[in-house]
């Protein structure tokens, strides 16, 4: 049986600017446009593993009445993340089940690191650009390696 994938409707402009001003305040940090564009298709992703964060968690209620996330929103995931302090040098924008999508706030790649290590997977895994990234992390949905 395929995993199941899920694209969530475009994020609004208000919610673009709700997200904008929590990531400056909780996290320090300005989006990168790019993800920006990404959210204005599609605020959040989950296809072949890998979820793209939200711009804000996204729940349903299952009809026993548990509440399931969806997806992650991007300051929430990243205020978890930043419990483990060396997660603090990054700023994360999706996960899968091996790996995290980030930026290295230290070196201010873009990568793709190893979920428990931080260390950097994949060939190549470093990136300059923040479309590179996602260009890389859209093919991985897609299940395209290469």
């Amino acid at each position: 049986m395929a995993d199941a994938q899920w694209i969530a409707p475009a994020a609004l402009p208000q919610e673009l600017e709700a997200l904008h001003h929590a990531c400056t305040q909780q996290l320090n940090y300005h989006l990168p446009s790019a993800y920006l564009d990404l959210l204005r298709l599609a605020n959040g992703i989950d296809a072949n593993g890998i979820q793209l964060y939200a711009s804000q968690a996204q729940t349903r209620v299952t009809p026993e009445g548990r509440t399931k996330y969806l997806f992650r929103g991007i300051v929430e995931a990243n205020e978890q993340w930043r419990d483990f302090p060396p997660n603090k040098e990054f700023v994360f924008f999706a996960e899968s089940g091996d790996v995290l999508y980030c930026h290295n706030l230290t070196s201010g790649k873009f990568e793709i690191v190893d979920r428990i290590t931080n260390e950097l997977i994949y060939q190549p895994s470093s990136f300059d650009t923040c479309e590179k990234l996602l260009e890389k992390l859209l093919n991985h949905m897609l299940n395209c390696y290469e």
